[in-house]
């Protein structure tokens, strides 16, 4: 299963960048963010591009279709620890890992609002899935 997923949405942007070579591999579904050069690497606490569609390649300037983020939107992730209906309103943080990103609420969430539980797993699950939506903050370079 892919880290990020579109649960609720139109039509993605998809646009292709390089791959780039400072920062560590990433899966199919991971989120990415651009370097200094405007190539792709894996998204770091911060600024977030959008979500990879191809897996990292390891060779520099390999073309890698990026699904651009949308505010409108929501996406669901894996929750840190176990889901309870308590959390639907709090603002997350992304613990960026290769192939496991996953949310974890605290009072300085900066990356997401959840905004749902999702329906596939049951409320008390340990790591399951939430609904979200991105904060404006965390979308650029």
């Amino acid at each position: 299963m892919a880290s990020i997923e579109l649960y609720d949405g139109l039509h993605p942007h998809v646009l292709d960048f390089q791959e780039g070579t400072t920062s560590g591999s990433f899966e199919i579904g991971d989120l990415v963010k651009t370097d200094s050069s405007g190539q792709v690497v894996i998204a770091t606490a911060g600024l977030i591009c959008g979500i990879a569609r191809k897996k990292y390649t390891g060779t520099a300037g390999t073309t890698i279709p990026v699904e651009l983020i949308s505010f409108e939107d929501i996406y669901s992730c894996k929750y840190s620890t176990t889901t309870a209906q308590s959390i639907v309103g709090d603002q997350a943080t992304f613990t960026f890992t290769a192939g496991a990103h996953v949310l974890t609420t605290d009072a300085s969430g900066t990356d997401a609002e959840i905004v749902g539980l999702h329906p596939g797993d049951a409320v008390g699950t340990s790591g399951g899935r939430v609904l979200f939506r991105f904060l404006k903050s965390v979308v650029g370079r």
